[in-house]
C-alpha cells in the first residue's frame, strides 16, 4: 500500500529528515482495521517512508507467522500488554529527562544569579545604559504588533538576542523561532532552504521537501544578514513578504505562510540602496519598524554587568571556582573600545576563567589587544576633569563591580573602610551614622 503520509510530512516540517521510519499512527491504524474487518491478527509494518527520504510510504501487511521472527520485536509493539508498559516505560523516562532539564536549568540559574550577581532581562540582555533601554523598550512595543522589523547594528551587538525578545513577547511566542544566515548560503542552495523544493526540482532532490519558511509556520523567521542576499532572491523575498505565500523549487502552486519576518544586517541598506545593491522597495517593506542596537563602546554602563554574566556563564560551563575579577581588569574592561563587541567580550571572559591561575581574574589572563587598552582619549573641546572626579568614578566602578559591598570596595582599592566611607559620604550616596 503506497500513501502520502500526514504524520511523514510533519516530521519532516518539524524535525527534518528521519533515520527510520515514523508513520507509527497509521501502521496502527491500519492494523486495527485489518484485525477488525478479517478477524485475523493483520499487522502493518512501513517498509518505505517519506520521512526518510523516499518518494512516498509503503505499508505492508501480514499476518505474525508470515513476518517471521526478524519483525517479531516491532509486533511486541501491538501487543496491548507490551504496549502499556512501554509507554509507561517511555512517559517514565520523559518525566525524568524533564525533571533532571528543570533542575539543571535551576541550579545553572542560581549559580549565574549568584557569581554574576545582575539584575539581567530574563532572556541574557542587559539594558542599563540609555541606548540599550530604549532599544529594548522599543522591541517590546513592537512585538505587541504583528510588523515586520529590520535590525541593525555592527557584527556581534547581540541582534539576534533583540530578535529572540521580539519573538518571547509576541503572540507567536509559542511558534517556533528559526534564524538563518542567508550570508552563509550560497543563492541555489537558499532558495531551496527558505522555500524547500518538490522532488526532481534538481539533481539530489529524491524527495518533496519543505522549507524555512513552512517551518517557521505560525512562528518567527530570522533573516540574518539580509544585506548579503542576491538580488535575485531579493525580488522572491519581496513577493513572499508581499504575497503572504511560497512556492517550493519545482512546484507550479503556491502555498499559503503565517510567518513574522524580522531580518538582521550589519550592512547600510540604505547605501545599498543607493548604490543598486538592494533594492529599495524590499528595504521599506523589511523597514517596517527599526531597531538599531548600538556598539558596546557607546553601551560603557551595560560592559561590566555584561561582562559579570558571561564571566558567570563560563565558569558554571568549565566548572571553575574564582570570585571576580580585579578592579584593573575591571578598569581594562571599560577603557577598551570593543570592536567585536559583545562576542569579543564573551571570547575574553572565557579565555580569562580558562586562563586564571588564582582566586580571581588578572590582566594577564586578558587577550593581549585588551591588556594595551589606551587611556580614553578626550577630546579638545573638552576640559578635562578634576582629579577628585576621576577618583570618584573610579571608586563608584570598582563599588558597582562588588554590587555595593563597601568592606571588598575597600580591599580592592587598598584603603581603609574608614576612608571609604568618607568618600561616599562626600559624595552625597549615603547619610550621616546615627549615634551610639
Amino acid at each position: 500500500m503506497l500513501l502520502a503520509s500526514y504524520e511523514a510530512e510533519q516530521h519532516l516540517l518539524h524535525f527534518g529528515r528521519s533515520d527510520s521510519v515514523v508513520c507509527w499512527t497509521i501502521c496502527g491504524l491500519m492494523s486495527g482495521y485489518a484485525c477488525h474487518s478479517t478477524g485475523k491478527e493483520i499487522y502493518f509494518l512501513e517498509h518505505r517512508c517519506l520521512g526518510v527520504g523516499h518518494a512516498a510510504c509503503q505499508l505492508v501487511g501480514r499476518t505474525r507467522e508470515e513476518w517471521g521472527e526478524e519483525h517479531q520485536g516491532e509486533l511486541a509493539y501491538f501487543n496491548s500488554k507490551n504496549l502499556k508498559e512501554s509507554l509507561d516505560v517511555s512517559l517514565s523516562r520523559v518525566t525524568e529527562s524533564l525533571k533532571a532539564a528543570e533542575e539543571k536549568l535551576r541550579l545553572h540559574r542560581k549559580v549565574l544569579v549568584e557569581v554574576a550577581k545582575t539584575d539581567e532581562q530574563p532572556n541574557g540582555l542587559v539594558a542599563r545604559s540609555s541606548k540599550m533601554k530604549k532599544v529594548v523598550d522599543l522591541a517590546r512595543r513592537v512585538a505587541g504588533v504583528d510588523a515586520t522589523v529590520l535590525i541593525t547594528g555592527e557584527s556581534g551587538v547581540g541582534k539576534e538576542r533583540i530578535a529572540r525578545l521580539v519573538h518571547d513577547e509576541s503572540t507567536r511566542s509559542l511558534g517556533p523561532f528559526i534564524a538563518v544566515n542567508c550570508g552563509a548560503i550560497s543563492e541555489t542552495l537558499l532558495e531551496s532552504e527558505l522555500f524547500g523544493h518538490v522532488r526532481g526540482a534538481f539533481t539530489g532532490a529524491v524527495s518533496d521537501r519543505p522549507g524555512l519558511f513552512e517551518a517557521a509556520n505560525r512562528g518567527t523567521l530570522l533573516l540574518d544578514e539580509i544585506g548579503e542576499v542576491s538580488p535575485n532572491m531579493q525580488v522572491k523575498l519581496l513577493r513572499v513578504l508581499q504575497e503572504r505565500e511560497i512556492r517550493r523549487v519545482g512546484e507550479n502552486r503556491s502555498r499559503p505562510i503565517d510567518v513574522r519576518v524580522v531580518a538582521a544586517t550589519n550592512r547600510d541598506l540604505i547605501d545599498d540602496v543607493g548604490d543598486g545593491a538592494f533594492r529599495q522597495d524590499l528595504y521599506y517593506r523589511l523597514k517596517v519598524v527599526e531597531l538599531h542596537v548600538p556598539p558596546l563602546r557607546e553601551r560603557k554602563d551595560d560592559i561590566l554587568p555584561l561582562a559579570r554574566i558571561l564571566f558567570a556563564s563560563s565558569l558554571v560551563r568549565m566548572a571553575r571556582k574564582l570570585v571576580g575579577f580585579s578592579p584593573r581588569v575591571a578598569d581594562l574592561l571599560l577603557r577598551y573600545q570593543w570592536p567585536g563587541n559583545v562576542r569579543e567580550l564573551e571570547n575574553a571572559m572565557e579565555r580569562a576563567v580558562a586562563l586564571s591561575q588564582g582566586s580571581q581574574v588578572e590582566v594577564d589572563d586578558l587577550p593581549e589587544e585588551l591588556r594595551q587598552a589606551p587611556p580614553l582619549q578626550i577630546a579638545a573641546s573638552i576640559h578635562p576633569k578634576a582629579l577628585r572626579e576621576v577618583e570618584k568614578e573610579y571608586i563608584l566602578s570598582v563599588l558597582e563591580q562588588n554590587n555595593g559591598n563597601q568592606s571588598q570596595t575597600a580591599d580592592h582599592l587598598g584603603i581603609g573602610s574608614a576612608t571609604l566611607y568618607r568618600k561616599l559620604k562626600s559624595y552625597g550616596l549615603i547619610a550621616d551614622r546615627n549615634p551610639s
